[in-house]
């Protein structure tokens, strides 16, 4: 696993960023330089399948298991105990988010200490999945597997057009989606196994146990941030108000004018947003947060 880290290695608290379906580390470029400025120890690796990370077949694993969010999670525990990282708050956007959830509520013998939750959209409920995912998972996205289908659509552009018109349902204001953002999620299509891990982690994004598994959110005692766009197309603000019902320590802020990802498109406005919080929920020394 491919992984960034800022900031001062012995701050009291390390923040570990999980990002979204079909994102990568670099997504969180834009949030991290105001959060290491606040004073906190920042780890934001990518997912396997994502970014720079590793793209197995996974061919050893049933077919349901391929990039499924606890095949995520059962690499991040690893992650997690490779680098012996402690004092963790685990911020997660979408799927990132699903991940958190998942990681904090099933059995973590000899897991780190939690400080806090931060969920960015997160997917921890069932929901129809937007045209675009539903795609990937089905027979369009086994098409594009096909040797000869992804190069012709990487040189007549239509990667780039359709990569496009994903962000613009992401962001509430298209012109502020980044052109290196653009360029590197298609650049990432070139490599190899890339859009396996994607049409895997599409179809296996949904856990089987998704309707009763929410019952266990009334059981997280970690101080929980619930971030949500309120222009939101991706995962609607209906379910941020699920998750502040639910989770009993829990703070909900809602973004004007923003999509499915403030730090992205709100990267100031969501530091500060996080660094307040972590003042008043989450036991600092006094400089831990400038």
């Amino acid at each position: 696993m491919a992984y960034t880290e800022a900031g001062d290695p012995h701050a009291e608290v390390n923040l570990l960023l999980l990002h979204g379906l079909f994102d990568h580390r670099g997504t969180w470029s834009y949030l991290t330089p105001h959060l290491v400025a606040a004073g906190f120890h920042v780890i934001a690796p990518d997912l396997i399948g994502f970014g720079a990370s590793s793209r197995p077949l996974l061919r050893d694993l049933p077919d349901d298991e391929r990039y499924s969010v606890d095949t995520q999670v059962a690499f991040l525990r690893t992650f997690i105990r490779q680098l012996d990282l402690d004092d963790l708050v685990l911020v997660g956007s979408s799927l990132g988010g699903g991940a958190v959830l998942r990681m904090l509520c099933t059995a973590w013998p000899g897991g780190p200490r939690i400080r806090g939750l931060v969920l960015e959209a997160a997917a921890g409920h069932a929901q129809t999945l937007p045209p675009y995912i539903q795609l990937l998972a089905g027979v369009p996205g086994r098409l594009l597997l096909h040797p000869w289908v992804q190069p012709l659509a990487l040189a007549t552009g239509v990667a780039r057009f359709l990569t496009r018109r994903t962000f613009r349902q992401v962001f509430f204001d298209p012109e502020k989606i980044p052109r290196d953002l653009l360029d590197d999620a298609v650049d990432l299509l070139r490599t190899p196994n890339t859009l396996y891990a994607y049409s895997e982690s599409a179809r296996n994004l949904i856990p089987q146990d998704i309707a009763s598994f929410s019952d266990r959110y009334q059981n997280i005692d970690a101080p929980t941030l619930i971030l949500w766009g309120r222009d939101d197309r991706i995962v609607p603000p209906l379910f941020a108000l699920l998750f502040e019902g639910e989770i009993p320590d829990s703070t909900l802020h809602v973004f004007d004018e923003c999509g499915h990802a403030p730090h992205l498109e709100l990267p100031v406005e969501t530091a500060v947003v996080i660094r307040d919080w972590m003042r008043r929920h989450i036991s600092l020394t006094k400089d831990a947060c400038p």
